[in-house]
């Protein structure tokens, strides 16, 4: 008899935040600790009912109203000292929103990020059916800043279109300033492969009830769990993005290659990421976040070779993007890409959320000016190394 295979790892579980822990422009480190307490108690269930918890996370609300830079710097202390107290390894700083930029430039983001690197923060580049050509500016210039400041600090920050609150995956999380709620994530694709490897599912039919059983089997005991142990503490169990996360030795590519009969990036591809999503958002309620395919191109081998082949690039990731996904995340850049052109990728992703209303995002790792033109050099665990594809 086949071993069953392990359980999907959380990868994370994230407390957002009210708005009274900030209230009046300060910041509150001893509630923010308080409810990383609480989460982390949460968070230690699941880890007594056996499951892997991979992170444990805080998310502040998102900032709609202009803000100068030292107020993002006294937030980020205060948010820092509370996670420090608590244990709790990271926190999405905020989402900002158009008319918080006013009083920004972008330095003043890339400061905070850098000099806090447990701190993750996204740019709201597009809400409803319009796109603020301002923040897609200010991402832009955000992601050249960090480049030159730390080869790894993109990973921490994303430019954000028609992303609802209280998601729990980083860097496009924000609260919605109400009562302190959880949400949760999981690191899924291990599963599926392994399910899909057995099964060889027939048809695409086939595929989305394979993902949709596949994700209820994995959410649903983990839900039981959450939901007991946020009401034992007075918090809101917001739900689970049912996106599968996935790692280079556990990807999402190489199961919808075999989910679909397919090689990823050639004809059948967008009809296998939709009918894969079909079932990823018919699997569990309630849903926040994404709720879709998540393509990272750099966490993941099979993209990653993809990608360094030049059968994968921007435009595709973006047309996959229209039936299934989270957007462009991981997105490798050579550090001679020009700013304006990392604008005109995040505008792109935009225009496509602005357009269907759909939830995406842009996490753009440009390389840092003077490194290696030939290949990406990375430091992070998580990350697959790769030449660019030749021009």
């Amino acid at each position: 008899m086949t071993a069953a295979p392990p359980a999907a790892p959380v990868r994370a579980v994230t407390l957002c935040l009210p708005d009274a822990v900030f209230a009046r422009g300060t910041v509150d480190a001893g509630a923010v600790a308080g409810y990383g307490d609480r989460v982390v108690e949460a968070a230690g269930e699941l880890v007594r009912a056996g499951r892997e918890v991979q992170t444990v996370r805080l998310s502040a609300p998102a900032l709609d109203a202009p803000v100068h830079a030292d107020l993002l710097r006294e937030r980020a202390a205060g948010l820092v000292a509370g996670c420090d107290r608590s244990g709790v390894g990271s926190a999405s700083l905020a989402a900002l929103r158009p008319p918080a930029l006013a009083g920004l430039e972008p330095s003043d983001v890339a400061d905070v990020l850098a000099g806090h690197p447990s701190l993750f923060l996204s740019v709201v580049v597009a809400e409803g059916a319009e796109v603020d050509d301002h923040a897609v500016g200010f991402a832009a210039s955000v992601v050249g800043e960090l480049a030159r400041r730390d080869v790894d600090a993109n990973f921490r920050f994303a430019a954000v279109a028609n992303l609802g609150p209280n998601a729990p995956l980083f860097p496009g999380s924000y609260g919605d300033g109400g009562p302190a709620g959880v949400s949760a994530a999981l690191q899924s694709a291990g599963p599926l492969l392994a399910r899909v490897r057995e099964a060889r599912p027939e048809g695409l039919a086939a595929a989305t009830r394979l993902t949709r059983e596949c994700l209820r089997d994995e959410l649903a005991p983990v839900g039981k769990v959450l939901e007991s142990a946020c009401g034992e503490r007075g918090l809101l169990f917001h739900g689970f993005d049912p996106s599968p996360a996935c790692a280079p030795d556990a990807g999402i590519a190489e199961f919808l290659e075999l989910a679909g009969g397919i090689r990823f990036g050639s004809p059948g591809t967008v009809a296998t990421c939709a009918a894969v999503t079909a079932g990823i958002r018919s699997a569990v309620r309630p849903v926040v976040g994404y709720a879709g395919l998540m393509l990272p191109v750099l966490e993941d081998r099979v993209l990653a070779r993809a990608w360094q082949e030049g059968r994968l690039h921007a435009d595709s990731v973006l047309a996959y993007s229209s039936v299934c996904g989270a957007g462009l995340d991981t997105v490798p850049l050579p550090g001679s890409t020009p700013e304006h052109e990392v604008a005109a990728i995040i505008r792109d992703m935009a225009a496509l959320s602005a357009r269907w209303a759909k939830p995406l995002s842009a996490r753009l790792m440009l390389a840092p000016p003077g490194s290696d033109p030939r290949r990406t050099g990375f430091r992070a665990e998580q990350v697959v190394n790769i030449d660019y594809p030749s021009v």
